[in-house]
């Protein structure tokens, strides 16, 4: 509720430009159809969208500080600065508008990105020699901005613009924040830029690590203070319904970066596990051949003696020792090692034309040559590469990680991946919970 008093003899210049005004007693209530133009008003002061302008101040990139455990990049998108933040847009899912959250949820969230301090604000009188303006903080509500200022919500849009004149040229640190919480991204916007943070960023990037490569998707990013980075205490915020998983949510707290979600009412549910991920952690040649067979299900013999002519049918008795022998899918295979010896060579083309299928291995051969040769000659056609293991619907987090991906290989139908690298904990909860069985294989020497 807004309280406008006036004395009654300055009221005379006023009606020559105003049609309607409604008096009662000694109080005036302004109503909220009646609109003055704020050109006709001698004083004004800076609009909510040039104090928007003014605090979207550029911010230096931040790579990775010292106070981070993994490397951390920010790629910020494109955006117009001359776009009111009413107009910001975003990736993740728009909020559902039967569900409006209530001046709770917004004070809560709130008190986690400008922690209160000091006194509780006052409610907004202003008095004159020719008005007096009270403005309800019931149908108001007012939050204390990052810089001191003080925020006045204003989500039905119900202010007459006389009296945001007013309340803006009696003190121009008061900004209106007119977006209604019924749509959680324009709100969130509109209260953040005028929050007087030391920096917002719109929809940021934020990558963690290189090989595995998490990425996430927030719809804003803050910083209060220039020293925000250093002291691990940037937010960043989410508007969906749908939370993050909860693993996700603890590996980015571990990184330094704190992940609120103000309007969530559900996490993200674990997904059924169809697809494998298998670490190999070869200490040899062989050792590699062995655990990528296990990851396979492929049974495996170890030097078996391999009869190539028998002296009962041709008088010739040949015969070649193979490191490893395995069977698959009607098809014999033998792997041995070459270091140039033209008779070895000799022996792996008589294998060759009795119908077994030969993997050579040379000493310079590495995890990645070794796997690449013995797919191919399985015809398991995959390359190591990095891909794409985890993609979230909504485009909020991604995961990538490089190996050798099988699809429909998995026990379960799924995809089997085959990687070398090391898994962290929070990763593998995160590949646990979007369906991934995960797998340690090691063999003795």
């Amino acid at each position: 509720m807004i309280c406008l008093r006036l004395p009654v003899l300055s009221l005379l210049p006023i009606i020559a430009f105003i049609s309607v005004l409604v008096c009662f007693h000694d109080c005036y209530a302004v109503d909220a159809r009646f609109e003055l133009d704020p050109g006709q008003v001698v004083k004004s002061s800076k609009s909510a969208t040039s104090y928007a302008k003014k605090r979207n101040r550029r911010v230096s990139h931040h790579g990775s500080g010292q106070s981070h455990k993994t490397a951390v990049v920010l790629q910020k998108q494109p955006a117009d600065q001359n776009q009111p933040a009413a107009a910001f847009q975003a990736v993740t899912t728009t909020l559902e508008t039967n569900n409006v959250p209530d001046i709770r949820q917004v004070r809560s969230f709130w008190d986690v990105v400008n922690p209160p301090k000091g006194d509780a604000l006052q409610p907004l009188v202003f008095k004159s020699d020719n008005y007096e303006l009270a403005v309800d903080p019931a149908r108001y509500p007012l939050l204390k901005a990052a810089d001191g200022g003080t925020l006045l919500l204003d989500s039905g849009g119900t202010l007459p613009p006389l009296v945001r004149t007013l309340i803006q040229g009696k003190d121009p640190s008061v900004r209106i924040v007119s977006a209604s919480p019924a749509d959680g991204r324009r709100f969130l916007a509109a209260l953040l830029v005028s929050g007087g943070f030391y920096s917002v960023e719109e929809q940021p990037v934020m990558t963690f690590g290189t090989d595995p490569l998490l990425k996430v998707r927030a719809d804003f990013k803050v910083e209060r203070t220039a020293e925000s980075v250093m002291r691990n205490e940037v937010i960043l915020v989410s508007s969906s319904r749908q939370g993050f998983p909860a693993h996700l949510a603890d590996y980015v707290k571990a990184q330094g970066f704190k992940l609120v979600e103000p309007f969530a009412e559900r996490q993200s549910a674990p997904v059924p596990r169809r697809h494998q991920l298998v670490q190999l952690a070869p200490r040899n040649q062989y050792q590699t051949i062995d655990q990528l067979l296990e990851a396979l299900s492929v049974p495996t013999e170890k030097n078996r003696r391999v009869q190539l002519f028998s002296a009962a049918d041709s008088g010739i008795a040949l015969s070649v020792v193979a490191e490893r022998y395995f069977e698959r899918a009607g098809r014999r295979y033998v792997v041995a090692s070459f270091s140039g010896d033209p008779i070895a060579y000799t022996l792996f083309r008589l294998l060759e034309t009795k119908g077994y299928r030969v993997v050579i291995l040379e000493p310079k051969d590495t995890f990645k040559s070794i796997a690449s040769k013995m797919l191919e000659r399985m015809d398991l056609p995959s390359s190591y590469a990095s891909h794409l293991l985890v993609s979230d619907p909504s485009g909020r987090y991604s995961l990538e990680m490089s190996g050798f991906l099988l699809e429909n290989s998995s026990s379960g139908g799924g995809a089997l991946m085959l990687t070398d690298l090391p898994l962290e904990q929070n990763v593998r909860e995160l590949l646990t919970d979007q369906g991934y069985q995960i797998q340690n294989r090691q063999v003795g020497p």
